[in-house]
């Protein structure tokens, strides 16, 4: 066992030096939290990093366990936090090392054949070319779906497992949007890479660029000026307005509801519309900058414009919830249970749709900083059910939340300013609440205040190890857009 116990402090990141004999134990006897990423570090010294948070309110924080892997491998950790999986396969690809067990590991981003850079050593043997064996018996049979499916979807590909018309089981393939993100960061500085890092997952530029720039803030030890960190917390809730907006209009389309459809996008160009006027860019990039913010929202402009935009999200939400055919079809479809929500860690909409408090904008240290002052407080109901009517009224309830927190924000004051980062070497973890839940970003800089590893975390790469689980539980063919919808992910971050 380690000399100290992993515990977290409320409002900080602690770290932890961990032996490989003593990880396993570890990993259990931190089970009460929630395991929130792990991913692997040096190309010669490999060293396996845990990231832990606690999710309980007035105790949130995070804790980081750090073990050196000398030996290309490591106790399996899967089989104990079936959060590790996918992360375990990941980091296979990338650094050659793999869990001592020998279990057979899937393909997550390094496409077939595809001769890339990798972070690390690359692995010996390649990895699965599609994922662990699973066999098809009866009547069953395999779908293959995609990559190109419609237009304006990205790539991705479903194997779909059915016997007609319920859903067996079901794989992804998510390489196709590989980009080498991680890789291109290395040897850049902080704000050279944050062009990149907003990239990571668009859709989420706000909250990934914001994880990213407090991972930099925290390895340099500077802290952003309080009216930029407000201004800040003013472009995350837009951009969370939006994005609930735009899975509304997907909803509607997957349940073939044309006018829903219509009134959800007519509120998606209104609240666009509205960012590039506040802030300059319809999807709100360039507005976060290492050390605090690149400009200032224009306050009368949002005072002005919101209500209406926000009004018409609430005429269209209340019109579908009053229409039964698009209710029914919501209800029971998709559900993640707590027990699965828990054990896979998931985040965001999905896991608060099961019962769970998970919300980065609760940690009050940090990059949370504007969400601990008073107007900063959110008030989010939970359900229980885990279905994607509950994900749909939790995005709705949080609408409402984020357009009293613009409100209060502006009321505090905002401001464009930025902290100079002093070129120095260090390390540190960043978070931000995006639409799809909690975005993590770990950077270390050299002396030379560059970066020689950077890791980005957005939330599509935790919870689209839920959408399987969601898509076996009694659901039909045609339900699948629709829990696709109402999860609202994107196959860029988790590919990255």
């Amino acid at each position: 066992m380690t000399a100290v116990e992993p515990r977290a402090v409320p409002g900080e990141v602690t770290t932890f030096q961990v032996a490989s004999p003593d990880l396993e134990s570890v990993v259990r006897d931190l089970g009460n939290l929630r395991l929130a990423d792990m991913f692997a570090s040096g190309r010669d010294d490999t060293v396996l990093r845990l990231v832990w948070a606690n999710d309980t309110a007035g105790q949130a924080g995070y804790v980081i366990t750090e073990t050196p892997v000398d030996s290309g491998t490591y106790p399996a950790l899967s089989d104990i936090a079936p959060a590790t999986f996918v992360e375990e396969c990941e980091i296979y690809e990338q650094f050659g090392i793999q869990p001592a067990s020998g279990k057979l590991l899937n393909r997550i981003m390094l496409p077939p054949h595809a001769d890339l850079p990798t972070l690390g050593r690359p692995p010996k043997p390649e990895p699965e070319e599609v994922r662990a064996q699973h066999t098809v018996g009866g009547s069953a049979f395999e779908f293959p779906f995609g990559p190109v499916r419609q237009v304006g979807m990205e790539s991705l590909y479903y194997g779909l497992v059915t016997s007609g018309e319920e859903v067996v089981d079901l794989y992804l393939f998510t390489w196709h949007k590989h980009r080498g993100l991680e890789w291109r960061l290395q040897g850049k500085t902080p704000r050279q890479a944050l062009f990149h890092a907003e990239r990571a997952e668009g859709l989420s530029a706000v909250a990934v660029g914001w994880a990213f720039a407090a991972a930099a803030e925290a390895a340099t030890g500077t802290r952003p000026p309080y009216e930029a960190q407000r201004t800040r917390a003013v472009a995350l809730e837009l951009e969370r307005l939006y994005n609930h907006a735009a899975a509304m209009a997907a909803l509607c389309q997957s349940t073939g509801l044309s006018v829903g459809q219509s009134a959800a996008e007519i509120a998606l160009e209104r609240m666009l519309r509205l960012n590039a006027q506040a802030f300059g860019h319809r999807y709100l990039f360039g507005v976060i900058d290492v050390g605090g913010v690149s400009r200032a929202p224009d306050a009368g402009v949002i005072r002005r414009e919101l209500p209406e935009a926000y009004g018409e999200f609430k005429r269209a939400a209340d019109a579908l919830l009053g229409t039964n055919s698009f209710v029914d079809r919501l209800e029971a479809t998709g559900i993640v249970t707590t027990a699965q929500a828990r054990a896979l860690g998931l985040v965001g909409p999905v896991a608060r749709a099961t019962g769970l408090a998970t919300d980065a904008r609760q940690v009050p240290g940090g990059p949370g900083g504007p969400y601990a002052s008073e107007q900063g407080r959110i008030d989010i109901p939970r359900p229980t059910a885990g279905d994607v009517l509950a994900r749909f009224n939790v995005m709705l309830a949080e609408a409402a939340e984020s357009v009293r927190l613009i409100g209060d924000f502006l009321e505090a004051g905002v401001g464009a300013a930025a902290a100079k980062l002093p070129e120095t070497a260090g390390s540190g973890l960043g978070w931000a609440e995006s639409s799809r839940g909690e975005a993590l970003a770990w950077v270390a800089l050299d002396t030379d205040g560059r970066i020689s590893r950077a890791r980005l975390r957005p939330a599509s790469a935790r919870n689209w190890r839920g959408f399987d689980d969601a898509c076996r539980s009694q659901n039909v063919f045609t339900d699948i857009p629709i829990i696709e919808a109402s999860f609202w992910l994107t196959a860029a971050g988790m590919a990255r």
